[in-house]
């Protein structure tokens, strides 16, 4: 039975992997969204529901015509209208006449995950299941670093498109490596790996951005218009705090020496909103703040059209950015969000960042 999933970003790649790990060789690799897979998820979906449930509603009809016949989906019963999706999406898909079985993993609930990771592994025991998901979580860390390096190397680099080619390498060479030994050498390869192979303006000061809100409109090219290339292309530094690794980076979650940044950021929005009103909101919120803290130039903060929790978040940040002096430039997106027009608002942000600096100096 053909297993697929939505595709999310940079990391699509940590679900290849775990399934490689729990030995599964049927898998059908989601395409990365279009236009027409778009066009496919607002056809069949509510008008007014969220945009990232058009999106994984659109890539599981193009993956279901490949052959798929079981659809993998990440979520939790929390307080936004993630914990809805699957079940609309499989009474959509049914209409349609797909025969397939939804495989539903719950972030909040761990012990329920590491038993359906068992149940359609290859096989494996549950020693065996732990393991492919401890590699699936310490290869996240090193796609997140490339992340960070792609969208730091390639606002400075002399040679247009190099880093992206470098970063596409650096994705491979994560899923490919095999053995906790040589999995834990990735990350001086990694980083040898841009310092070697990309010329960079070393004489450079570029501005820093950062980038939070929804998670999967932060991380999915096709509903952020590729904004951190934007950026890049602009000559700015940009990174987000906002990663999938919050749900999926156990080791570091147990960890009582490490604070993640998403604790962090909750626990620094509470005086602003002090209960989870679902979604990323408390973590857009108090990343704002420590954004500012961690000498960031500015923020842009992302959120798709009828998102509830960031709608609020939306209406408290403007406060904070007034209170502590950090530029925000707000940007709510979906399936029809015009890219001269957003590529226009990114470069007058931009604009007056540069003008600031040059101000206080």
């Amino acid at each position: 039975m053909p297993i697929t999933y939505p595709y999310f970003g940079s990391v699509t790649n940590v679900f290849e992997i775990i399934m490689n790990e729990l030995g599964r060789e049927d898998i059908i690799k989601p395409k990365k969204p279009s236009k027409k897979t778009a066009l496919y998820g607002s056809r069949y979906s509510p008008e007014f529901v969220c945009t990232p449930f058009k999106i994984t509603l659109g890539t599981f009809i193009e993956s279901l015509e490949n052959g798929a016949t079981e659809l993998a989906f990440g979520g939790s019963q929390g307080t936004c209208r993630l914990g809805y999706y699957w079940p609309i999406q499989k009474i959509i898909l049914k209409k349609l006449g797909y025969d397939f079985k939804f495989i539903i993993f719950d972030w909040d609930d761990p012990i329920q995950s590491l038993k359906c990771f068992k149940n359609i592994s290859n096989g494996c025991n549950l020693l065996q299941t732990i393991r492919a998901l401890r590699i699936g979580w310490i290869k996240h860390r090193y796609i997140d670093l490339v992340d960070k390096l792609l969208r730091y190397y390639r606002a400075i680099e002399l040679n247009k498109g190099i880093t992206e080619a470098v970063a596409e390498n650096a994705y491979q060479m994560i899923v490919e490596t095999k053995g906790m030994k040589n999995i834990r050498k990735l990350d001086k390869q990694i980083s040898h790996l841009f310092q070697n192979e990309v010329d960079i303006q070393k004489d450079l000061n570029p501005l820093k951005v950062a980038i939070v809100g929804e998670i999967y409109v932060v991380h999915e090219p096709i509903l952020n218009l590729n904004i951190y290339k934007i950026l890049n292309n602009l000559g700015v530094v940009c990174n987000t705090p906002n990663t999938v690794r919050k749900q999926s980076d156990i080791g570091q979650k147990l960890n009582p020496f490490i604070k993640m940044h998403y604790k962090l950021a909750r626990e620094t929005a509470k005086p602003y909103l002090p209960y989870n009103c679902g979604g990323c909101a408390q973590d857009s919120i108090g990343s704002t703040i420590l954004c500012k803290k961690e000498g960031w130039d500015g923020m842009i903060h992302l959120y798709p059209f009828t998102c509830l929790p960031e709608i609020i978040a939306r209406n408290i940040i403007p406060q904070i950015s007034r209170k502590i002096d950090m530029p925000v430039l707000s940007l709510v997106v979906d399936e029809l969000t015009g890219e001269v027009g957003y590529q226009t608002r990114i470069e007058a942000f931009t604009d007056l960042l540069e003008r600031r600096r040059n101000k206080e100096k």
